[in-house]
C-alpha cells in the first residue's frame, strides 16, 4: 500500500506506459470502450456487448487482431526502461523505510530522555481560561520562553558570582543587556537544543502542547461558529424586516384611524397648519421624557414655518407627510406620539364647537349692545349668571361653575379668599359660634351686593326697553349728543367662524331683577377700539407712527376693567361660567335667559354714549397733540425748552391769551414739582389742556393746535434727518420690549444708533461710548454714599471701563451732571484739566476730542446714571458736537431710560413671580408644574408674542430660562388659551395636552396683561378645597405685588414695612413675604376672645395645635420654650390673648434682633404637614401656622442676606472677558 502511494499508476500496471500499444489502444478506443470488469480480462461496450477477452497474465502476442487494434511491437529499449522503473521503485521505497526508522529512533530517544528530566510546575502558570490570548501565549511558550528563560537563570547566576546583586552603582566591565544578548544568539533554538534538557522547557513543552490543542479547538469551531452567526443575522435581517413591515402596516392603518379622527369637515381634508401645531407641540412633551427616550422621539426631519396659505391634506398626504417625521421612531414613541395626536384631535374638535357656541355669544351681544358702543355692563351680567345658577337645576350645577368664585370673578374681585369653611375644612353644622355670625355676615353682604328684588329702575323703563328690544330694526336715539356724534360709532369686532346652530327656544326661565347702577362706578377703560369708517383719525393716519414710541403692538388684547366687557371678554366670561363641557340645553337656556334679563334704561345708554364720546375725543386730542410734540422735537431729544414753546404760543391770538397760557404753565409747574424749563412729553399735552381749558370757547383746542402745527415748520433736510433719528430711537425701546428682560440687546441698541447719527449726521465722526448706573456705595462709604458703576461700553473702551466705579471725590464732569441734572459738554479735553482717564496708556496727544457726559433720568426727572460719548479716537483735530447731535444724545438718554425702566420692570415682576411660585408648590401638592410667560411686541405690529421665562423642574423649583422661547399664536394653536388669557386679561382655565391649566394674568396699570402664569394639575382637574383656596391667595398676593411693583415704576412712592425693605437690591426679594405678613397680620388681628376659646377649651388639645403654638411662642419666648416650659398645655395656652395678638402685630421678622434661629422654630413644625391643620377645625392654629411660616422664610432670607454682604456679595465685580463680549457691541 505504501509503495502504491508512491509510484505512479503507469509503473504498478505492466504495459501501462503512455507509449505502449495498449495505451494507444485504450486512447484511440475511448469512445468506445468504458468499464471492465474485475478480476476478468473482458471489456465491455457500453451497449453490453463483449468485445475483447485479455487474461491477466503478461499480454501475448494474439493470433488474430481486431480491425481497429495497431499491433504490438517488442522492444529492448521499452523492456530497459520498465526494468529501470522497478529498480527506482524498490530504491525509493528503501529509503522511505530507512527514514521512517530513524524518526522512530528519535522519538524513543526523546521519551525515554523526558523519563529522565524532572518537570518544571511552575510552567503551568502560562495556563489560563482566556481564550483571547490563547494564540500570544502559544507563540510565546513554543518560540521564545525557552531560550529566555534559561538565559535570564544563566544572567542572574552570572550576577551573583561575581556579587554584583548587593552594588547600586553599574559595573563598567559587565552590561547584562549584552550577555543576555550573546546567550540568546549562542543558543538559538535552530541550532541548538541545549533548552530542551532544563526542567522548565520540559513543562513549557507540554504547556505548548495543551495550548496548541486548545487553539486547535478554537481554530476548528471558528468556520463553524461563523457561519452560525451568519445564519444567526440572516435570520435577525429577516425578522427586523418582517417586524418592520408588520409595523408599517400598524402605523398605516393607524394613521388612517387618526385622520378619520381629525376629518371634522365634509371635505374629507385637513389644514396643514393644525398638523405642523400638533407636531411641534410632542416635541416640547419629548423634552421631558428620560432621555434614552428623548433620542428616540426626535423627528426624522425638522418641522417647517406653520403654514399660512391655507393649505390642506387629504388621506394620502396626511400619511405621507406624518410618514416623513415618524421613519426613526420606535414602537413606544410612536404610540405616545399617536395618543398626543388624538389628543389634538379632540382638541380641535372641542373648538370646533367652541367656535360656534362663540358666534351665538357674538351675536347675543350685539343684540345686548343697545347702546353701540361696544360695551356691556359687567355687573349686570354677573349679576344673570348668579341668577341663573342660583335658579338651575341640580342636574345642571355640577357642570356650571359658581359665578361668585374665581375663575369667573378674578381672585381680587372674590370676596374673601380667606373663607374660613375652606380653609379649616369644617362640614356643615360643625361650625363654632363665632364662625357661624362670620357666615352670616358674609351672605348678608352678598345680598347687599346682588340689590334687592325691589329694583332700581322704574317699570315704565323697563317696559320701554322691551319694546325697544322686539324691534330689532329700529336705530338707537342718541339724546345729548353734537351733530357731529357720527364719529363715535364704534367697531365690534366678531370672531371668524363658519359653523352656527339654530337656537331653540327652552322654556321659560326666570328672569333676573335688573340691579341698580346708579350708585356704581363709571367704566375705567383707557381705550375703545372705533370702526375703520369714522372721522377720528382721518388727518392723523400718518401721525400715529411718531407717537407710538414704546407702546408696541397689542392689536388683540384688551384691558381688564371690572365694571364693563367687550365681545371678546363677554365670550370668555360666559365660556367660563358654562364649564368645560357645556351642555347645549345649559348653553341655550343661557342665552335666552341673558337675552331676555339684560336691560338698559335711556338713562344710562346716554351715559354711555357720552362716555364713550368723552374717550375719542381724549383720544383724539391726545393723537393730535403727541404729533404736534413729535414734530417740533425734531431731533428726539425727549423734551422742549418751555421758554421757546412760551414764545410761539404767546403769539396765538395775537398775545390776547397770555394770562390763560402763563396759568397753565403754573399749573403744569406745580402739578409735576419740577423747576426743570423743559417740557416733557406728557407735561406739554397737560399744558395744551390746560391752555384750552382756560380759554373759552369749545373749538379753542383744535384752533390752538392747528396754529401751533402752522408755526412750528421745519425745513426737508431736518424733517428726514428727524425721521430717521426717530427711527433709530424706537428701536432702543423695541430692543428693550422684546429683549426678554436682558439688558444687552438695549445696550447694542444704543450703540448702534450713536454709531449710525454720527456717521450720518455726525460729519462720519468716530465716537466712543459707555453707560454708567449709580449704586449705592458699599465698596468705600467714608468717600461717598454713592458712586457710578460702568455697565457698557464699546470695544475699545471696554477693556478698561468695565466693572470699574468712579467715586464723587475722584476728577470728572460725571457727577456734577448727575447732581445739577443737566447734559455737560468739554469741546476740548485737554483744556478742561478735570477730566478723569481711566486709560493711563493713552498718549497726551491723543485726548484731543469733544466729551459729552447726559445724565440719565426716570419719570421723577430724578437721576440714576449717565452716558458718555466722546471723540478721542477720532484723527481730526475738530471733532467736536453741535446742537442738534447733543439733542440726539439726550434723546438717547431719554429712550434708554424707558427701555432701562421696563426691563428693570419685567426683572422686578419675575423675581416676585419666583417667590410666589415657590409658595405655591410649597403649599398645593396637586400642583404639577407651573410657567410664567411674558407678553412682548411681535416686532411687525401685527400682534403680540409670549415668552417663557420660568418654569418649575420636578421638585417645585422655578428655573430661569437661560434662552427663553418665543410662543407665536400661529405655532400654538393647542395652547391658545395662554392668548385668551392676554387677550381678555383674565383668568383662563382649559386643557392642553392631557393636563388641566389655569391662566392667570398680571396686569399693568392700565389693565393690560404684561405676564401670564399657568399652572397645571396634570389630571386633576380639580383642586382640593383648600389647596384652591391657597392658590387664590398665592396670586391674589401676586397681583398685588405686581400692582405694586408698576405703581413705583411709575414714579409712586415706594413702601416700606420691614427693615429689609431699606436696601434697594432686597425690596422685590422680600416683597411678596411682606404682603403674605401684612395680610396674615390683618387677619390675625380680627382674633378675639371667643376665637381663642374655642383653643382654650381642649383639655388635651392635638399635638399639631400644640406644637403649632409652641412655634409661635418660641418667637417671643424662646428661653422659657427652649426649657421645655411650655410642654405644659395648661401653661401654653395662658398666653393665648390680645397681648399676643400685638406682639405679632408689632412683630418684623428682618429686624428683631438677634434674629430668631430658624431650627428653633422648625423643630416644631416639622412633624405639622399643611393638610393636617385644616383637619382639626381650628381657625386660629390655620392662622398661625400661615404667619409663622412667612415669619420663617423673611427670617432665613434675612441671614442670607447678612451672609452676603459680609462676603461682600454686594459689591459690584470687575467683568471677566467673556462677560465683556456679552455687553460690547
Amino acid at each position: 500500500m505504501a509503495e502504491a502511494g508512491i509510484l505512479s499508476p503507469s509503473f504498478g500496471r505492466p504495459g501501462g506506459g503512455s507509449g505502449s500499444p495498449m495505451a494507444r489502444h485504450s486512447a484511440q478506443g475511448s469512445a468506445k470502450i468504458r468499464t471492465q470488469s474485475p478480476g476478468t480480462g473482458i471489456l465491455h461496450s457500453p451497449s453490453g456487448g463483449r468485445l475483447i477477452t485479455m487474461s491477466p497474465s503478461p499480454p501475448r502476442s494474439p493470433t488474430k487482431q481486431s480491425e481497429y487494434l495497431k499491433p504490438i511491437v517488442k522492444s529492448a529499449v521499452k523492456r530497459w526502461k520498465r526494468l529501470h522503473e522497478q529498480h527506482m521503485f524498490r530504491r525509493l521505497t528503501e529509503l522511505r523505510l530507512d527514514k521512517k526508522s530513524r524518526t522512530q529512533q528519535s522519538r524513543d530517544l526523546a521519551k525515554s530522555l523526558a523519563r529522565k528530566i524532572p518537570m518544571e510546575v511552575l510552567a503551568h502558570d502560562w495556563m489560563s481560561d482566556n481564550k483571547a490570548t490563547v494564540e500570544t501565549r502559544a507563540y510565546l511558550v513554543d518560540k521564545v520562553l525557552p531560550t529566555l528563560i534559561l538565559g535570564v537563570e544563566k544572567l542572574l547566576m552570572v550576577v551573583d558570582q561575581k556579587g554584583l546583586a548587593d552594588i547600586t552603582e553599574a559595573d563598567p566591565n559587565f552590561n547584562p543587556v549584552n550577555y543576555l544578548a550573546k546567550y540568546l544568539m549562542r543558543n538559538n533554538p535552530r541550532y541548538s537544543n541545549f533548552a530542551e534538557a532544563s526542567p522548565y522547557t520540559r513543562g513549557l513543552r507540554e504547556v505548548s502542547e495543551q495550548l496548541k490543542k486548545e487553539l486547535f479547538d478554537i481554530e476548528d469551531n471558528r468556520l463553524a461558529r461563523i457561519k452560525a452567526e451568519a445564519r444567526r443575522k440572516r435570520e435577525e435581517r429577516e425578522k427586523e424586516e418582517q417586524n418592520r413591515k408588520i409595523e408599517r402596516e400598524r402605523r398605516e392603518q393607524a394613521l388612517v384611524k387618526q385622520f378619520i379622527e381629525w376629518n371634522v369637515g365634509t371635505d374629507g381634508r385637513v389644514d396643514l397648519s393644525l398638523l405642523q401645531n400638533a407636531l411641534r407641540s410632542f416635541s416640547e412633551i419629548a423634552e421631558r421624557y428620560p432621555r434614552e427616550l428623548q433620542k428616540a422621539a426626535r423627528y426624522s426631519q425638522r418641522v417647517g414655518p406653520t403654514d399660512e396659505t391655507g393649505r390642506s391634506m387629504t388621506i394620502k398626504d396626511f400619511k405621507e407627510y406624518i410618514g416623513q417625521f415618524i421613519t426613526n421612531m420606535s414602537s413606544e414613541v410612536f404610540d405616545h406620539f399617536m395618543i398626543h395626536l388624538s389628543t389634538c384631535s379632540t382638541a380641535y374638535r372641542a373648538r370646533a364647537e367652541m367656535e360656534a357656541r362663540r358666534v351665538q355669544l357674538t351675536n347675543l351681544f350685539m343684540s345686548c349692545d343697545l347702546s353701540g358702543v361696544g360695551l356691556l355692563d359687567r355687573h349686570r351680567i354677573l349679576s344673570l349668571f348668579e341668577n341663573f345658577y342660583d335658579n338651575a337645576k341640580e342636574t345642571l350645577k355640577p357642570i356650571l361653575r359658581n359665578p361668585r368664585k374665581w375663575p369667573v370673578v378674578e381672585v381680587d374681585e372674590e370676596e374673601s379668599v380667606y373663607d374660613a369653611a375652606s380653609d379649616v375644612g369644617i362640614e356643615e353644622g360643625q361650625h363654632p359660634n363665632f364662625f357661624n355670625e362670620h357666615q352670616n355676615v358674609t351672605q348678608e353682604t352678598e345680598s347687599k351686593l346682588r340689590g334687592s328684588s325691589n329694583g332700581s329702575v322704574e317699570s315704565e323703563k323697563v317696559e320701554s326697553v322691551k319694546e325697544e328690544r322686539k324691534s330689532p330694526d329700529q336705530e338707537a336715539v342718541v339724546v345729548g349728543l353734537p351733530d357731529d356724534s357720527d364719529e363715535i360709532s364704534l367697531a365690534v369686532r366678531v370672531s371668524d367662524a363658519s359653523i352656527m346652530h339654530e337656537m331653540t327656544d327652552q322654556g321659560d326661565v326666570p328672569l333676573p331683577t335688573t340691579p341698580n347702577t346708579a350708585g356704581k362706578p363709571p367704566p375705567t377703560r383707557a381705550s375703545v377700539t372705533f370702526a375703520a369708517g369714522t372721522k377720528e383719525l382721518d388727518q392723523d393716519q400718518g401721525r400715529m407712527t411718531l407717537m407710538s414710541r414704546g407702546t408696541g403692538s397689542m392689536s388683540q388684547a384688551s384691558a381688564f376693567d371690572e365694571t364693563s366687557l367687550n365681545v371678546s371678554q363677554f365670550v370668555q366670561l360666559t365660556e367660563t361660567f358654562l364649564g368645560d363641557e357645556p351642555q347645549m340645553i345649559a348653553f341655550k337656556s343661557l342665552v335666552k335667559f341673558v337675552k331676555d334679563g339684560y336691560m338698559e334704561t335711556e338713562e344710562e345708554k346716554r351715559e354711555r354714549l357720552l362716555k364713550a364720546h368723552k374717550e375719542h375725543l381724549f383720544v383724539k386730542r391726545k393723537v393730535r397733540v403727541d404729533y404736534l410734540f413729535e414734530k417740533w422735537d425734531n431731533d428726539g431729544s425727549g423734551y422742549l425748552d418751555i421758554d421757546e414753546v412760551d414764545t410761539i404760543v404767546t403769539k396765538y391770538k395775537d398775545g390776547m391769551e397770555r394770562d390763560a397760557m402763563e396759568k397753565a404753565k403754573n399749573a403744569v409747574r406745580a402739578k409735576n414739582k419740577t423747576n426743570d424749563n423743559r417740557f416733557s412729553k406728557r407735561e406739554f399735552r397737560d399744558f395744551i389742556s390746560s391752555v384750552a381749558e382756560e380759554i373759552s370757547g369749545d373749538d379753542e383746542f383744535d384752533y390752538l393746535v392747528d396754529f401751533l402745527e402752522n408755526s412750528v415748520e421745519r425745513s426737508y433736510a431736518d424733517r428726514v434727518r428727524g425721521e430717521a433719528r426717530k427711527k433709530w430711537l424706537q428701536q432702543i425701546v423695541t430692543a428693550a420690549e422684546t429683549s426678554g428682560a436682558t439688558m444687552e440687546p438695549v445696550y447694542r441698541s444704543v450703540f448702534q444708533a450713536l454709531y449710525k447719527d454720527s456717521e450720518t449726521h455726525g460729519n462720519n465722526k468716530k465716537i466712543s461710548a459707555n453707560i454708567a448706573l449709580l449704586e449705592s456705595n458699599d465698596i468705600d462709604p467714608a468717600r461717598g454714599d454713592m458712586m457710578l458703576v460702568y455697565v457698557a461700553a464699546t470695544p475699545e473702551d471696554a477693556s478698561f471701563l468695565l466693572g470699574q466705579a468712579l467715586m464723587p471725590d475722584m476728577k470728572g464732569i460725571s457727577f456734577p451732571a448727575v447732581e445739577s441734572g443737566k447734559p455737560i459738554h468739554v469741546p476740548r479735553v485737554t483744556n478742561h484739566g478735570n477730566i478723569h482717564f481711566w486709560n493711563a496708556y493713552r498718549l497726551p496727544e491723543e485726548r484731543e476730542g469733544s466729551f459729552i457726559v447726559v445724565p440719565l433720568k426716570d419719570q421723577k426727572k430724578r437721576v440714576f446714571g449717565t452716558l458718555g460719548v466722546d471723540t478721542l479716537c477720532d484723527p481730526h483735530t475738530k471733532a467736536i458736537f453741535i446742537t442738534h447731535e447733543i439733542q440726539f444724545f439726550q434723546g438717547v438718554a431719554k429712550c434708554f431710560s424707558i427701555a432701562f425702566h421696563h426691563v428693570d420692570n419685567r426683572r422686578k415682576t419675575m423675581r416676585i413671580t419666583e417667590s410666589a411660585i415657590s409658595w405655591i408648590h410649597r403649599r398645593s401638592s396637586n400642583v404639577r408644574e407651573i410657567s410664567v410667560y411674558m407678553v412682548e411686541p411681535d416686532g411687525k405690529d401685527i400682534d403680540y408674542v409670549l415668552r417663557k421665562m420660568m418654569s418649575t423642574d420636578d421638585k417645585g423649583e422655578a428655573k430661569v430660562l437661560a434662552k427663553p422661547p418665543r410662543l407665536e399664536r400661529i405655532d400654538n394653536l393647542f395652547r391658545d388659551y395662554l392668548f385668551k388669557c392676554v387677550d381678555n386679561s383674565e383668568t383662563v382655565t382649559a386643557d392642553a395636552y392631557g393636563q388641566r391649566h389655569f391662566a392667570f394674568p398680571l396686569r399693568d396699570g392700565d389693565g393690560l396683561a404684561v405676564a401670564v402664569v399657568d399652572i397645571s394639575t396634570g389630571n386633576v382637574r380639580k383642586l382640593p378645597r383648600h389647596e384652591e383656596k391657597e392658590v387664590q391667595r398665592m396670586l391674589k398676593l401676586l397681583q398685588m405685588a405686581q400692582k405694586e411693583v408698576t405703581r413705583e415704576s411709575a414714579g409712586g412712592e415706594k413702601t416700606q414695612v420691614l427693615e429689609a425693605e431699606k436696601h434697594e437690591e432686597t425690596r422685590v426679594d422680600v416683597m411678596f413675604d411682606r404682603l403674605m405678613l401684612m395680610d396674615l397680620r390683618e387677619h390675625v388681628s380680627n382674633l378675639d376672645t371667643r376665637a381663642y376659646a374655642e383653643m382654650k377649651s381642649y383639655k388635651d388639645p392635638p399635638k399639631v395645635i400644640h406644637d403649632i403654638i409652641k412655634a409661635v411662642l418660641s418667637i417671643f419666648y424662646t428661653e422659657q420654650v427652649e426649657a421645655g416650659e411650655f410642654d405644659d398645655w395648661n401653661k401654653c395656652k395662658a398666653y393665648l390673648n390680645n397681648e399676643l395678638n400685638g406682639r405679632i402685630q408689632k412683630y418684623d421678622p428682618t429686624s428683631f434682633k438677634p434674629l430668631v434661629q430658624p431650627e428653633k422654630i422648625t423643630k416644631h413644625l416639622q412633624d405639622v404637614p399643611h393638610g393636617s391643620v385644616t383637619k382639626h377645625s381650628s381657625i386660629p392654629a390655620t392662622h398661625f401656622y400661615n404667619w409663622m411660616f412667612v415669619c420663617l422664610s423673611l427670617i432665613q432670607h434675612t441671614m442670607k442676606m447678612s451672609q452676603n454682604k459680609q462676603r461682600g456679595a454686594l459689591v459690584q465685580p470687575k467683568q471677566n472677558k467673556a462677560e465683556r463680549e456679552k455687553t460690547n457691541v
